[in-house]
């Protein structure tokens, strides 16, 4: 039944030209959800195997890849919930998992399909120049609208609107799942969540790796587009976190508003994207995050009293 679900969600894609593709993204993953969180990992490898060949008789050629990306996502979702994970790591892993499949999916219809992702980076530079040059600003000295640069904010980009659709995966699932009242348990505050600390440390080398494949490209095109996705992984996993911790230290030291401190963060999230990054390592992998967490602690014991 889960199969024939998804197989009718592919052939409605198909017969309608993919305008819905963005919408049938975040359904994806739902009837695989919901089999893995009754009966586990185990029980659903089959019905993953049955997805993936359903998708090849009736998905299209570009959902194929969204389609196997987002059945695996929702078959580690609920097998996560059947075994009764941490609902904050497991929001975490899906976040992750999604962005690698956004980043994995754009490569891989960039390379079977035969776009050139450096031909339409380099015509998006030299229409933004072109804007530039009309309004009357000399933005070329600068060094921003470089190509190293925009490349490095289109794969960040892409991420983040992975990492972003694994988000409404996840409260989506979740809510279907609690209407369908399966024994799931309450996701708990994002900042009570303590991240593995050699994960920080991963993260950061993967950042390493991507900066090295920027200054030194491989010769193999698809290795550098595998290294630098993987690298953009742990530069997001960082900035996730740290986007987090300037949160709470906006809140905790400089004592602004939630709202304003978003948008300070938000800024230097988007212009100094070291500074997050930075902030993100200290915060899985070094005492920021428990100084922090007894800070905020200590100021909601002083508000109540």
């Amino acid at each position: 039944m889960i199969v024939a679900i998804f197989g009718v969600l592919l052939l409605v894609n198909r017969q309608t030209g993919g305008m819905f593709e963005g919408f049938f993204m975040f359904i994806f993953p739902i009837p695989m959800v919901a089999f893995s969180a009754k009966y586990g990992w185990k029980d659903s490898l089959a019905v993953f195997v049955c997805t993936v060949l359903i998708a090849f008789l009736f998905g299209s050629f570009t959902g194929l890849f969204y389609a196997i990306s987002m059945s695996f996502i929702g078959m580690v979702y609920g097998s996560c919930i059947h075994a009764k994970r941490d609902m904050n790591r497991t929001l975490i892993l899906v976040m992750v998992l999604s962005a690698a499949a956004e980043l994995l999916c754009t490569i891989a219809l960039a390379t079977v399909a035969g776009f050139d992702l450096n031909a339409d980076i380099m015509a998006m530079q030299e229409g933004m120049n072109q804007v530039f040059e009309q309004a009357g600003v000399d933005i070329a000295s600068s060094g921003i609208l470089t190509y190293d640069y925009l490349r490095r904010m289109y794969i960040i980009t892409t991420g983040f609107v992975g990492a972003l659709e694994g988000l409404v995966v996840y409260y989506l699932s979740y809510a279907i799942l609690k209407k369908l009242r399966y024994p799931i348990r309450k996701p708990q505050p994002i900042t009570s969540y303590y991240p593995s600390k050699i994960s920080g440390v991963i993260a950061l080398i993967l950042v390493f790796v991507y900066a090295y494949s920027v200054a030194k490209p491989f010769p193999n095109e698809i290795a550098q587009n595998v290294l630098q996705s993987a690298g953009m992984c742990g530069v997001i996993y960082l900035i996730f976190f740290g986007f987090i911790a300037l949160i709470m230290v906006c809140r905790v030291y400089l004592r602004l508003p939630g709202f304003i401190g978003m948008l300070l963060t938000l800024f230097l999230t988007m212009t100094i994207s070291y500074i997050p990054m930075l902030a993100g390592y200290l915060y899985i992998s070094g005492n920021l995050h428990r100084i922090l967490d007894a800070k905020m602690s200590e100021m909601s014991q002083n508000g109540s009293k």
